[in-house]
């Protein structure tokens, strides 16, 4: 009951975050919608005829996993240092739950209001582009859930450094930004790039919604069991971390 409570608190808190703030969302979905179409135009004119619509498309889904992947990735790093900077990290330590599980669920939340974001993204760029493709929606939420819980690790785990460091900026930017090459690389059948976070699971998306593939069950589990375990590993490096930070006496400072 308390985990249930502790999930519906901090959807309430989303909901009415993005409402109070509803220039801010609606600012941001404009602003990657507008780097979207710089990128579509840009490659379009100078590819010319020789950029097919597969390419186009591809490049479209491929945006869109990339915006999925960036708000995971920065997620609970992003959350610890603001709660440092506003003087409220202590407070959250005092909860009963633990404070790992409160940037748990918030992780969760924030994936599941991002398919909000993403949609708009989506139908948006292909209304604007003219390059309309069939859907799956249960099938993209359910991908992109399962796929960037394995951010979600890694962002537990700039949470941890951020508890010791402070200011971990421009690692989280390397990292979002490198998340672009990577989703380019082969992954089936398995490669050792599969066992790379998110990128078996980008790359299934992908090929699924511009080439019409499948996939047999085997990789879909495959795909599940690389999330669990770099969930697992972030939770683990992020606890480590702050046993290091309350040792430090860090947990107060910014």
């Amino acid at each position: 009951m308390k985990t249930l409570n502790l999930f519906g608190a901090e959807g309430r808190m989303m909901y009415w975050s993005l409402r109070r703030y509803m220039f801010n969302t609606v600012a941001m979905v404009v602003v990657m919608f507008l780097i979207f179409m710089g990128m579509f135009w840009g490659v379009k004119t100078i590819g010319g005829s020789g950029v097919t619509g597969d390419s186009l498309d591809s490049m479209l889904v491929g945006y869109i996993l990339w915006v999925s992947a960036m708000l995971a990735l920065s997620n609970t790093g992003t959350e610890i240092l603001n709660e440092s900077q506003k003087g409220t990290l202590e407070q959250l330590y005092l909860s009963p739950l633990g404070a790992h599980r409160i940037f748990f669920f918030r992780a969760l939340v924030n994936i599941i209001f991002n398919f909000v974001f993403i949609t708009a993204m989506l139908y948006l760029s292909m209304a604007a582009t003219g390059r309309w493709m069939t859907i799956n929606l249960p099938y993209l939420y359910g991908m992109v859930f399962i796929s960037t819980l394995s951010l979600v690790g890694i962002s537990f785990m700039m949470g941890g450094l951020g508890l010791i460091h402070k200011k971990i900026g421009s690692l989280n930017g390397i990292l979002s930004f490198g998340l672009i090459g990577l989703m380019l690389l082969p992954t089936y059948p398995v490669t050792p790039y599969a066992f790379l976070p998110f990128i078996a699971g980008a790359a299934a998306v992908r090929n699924s919604i511009v080439h019409g593939a499948s996939f047999p069950l085997w990789w879909y589990a495959f795909i599940a069991v690389n999330s669990i375990f770099y969930m697992a590993m972030g939770l683990l490096i992020f606890k480590k971390m702050e046993t290091k930070a309350r040792r430090l006496n860090k947990m107060s400072q910014y």
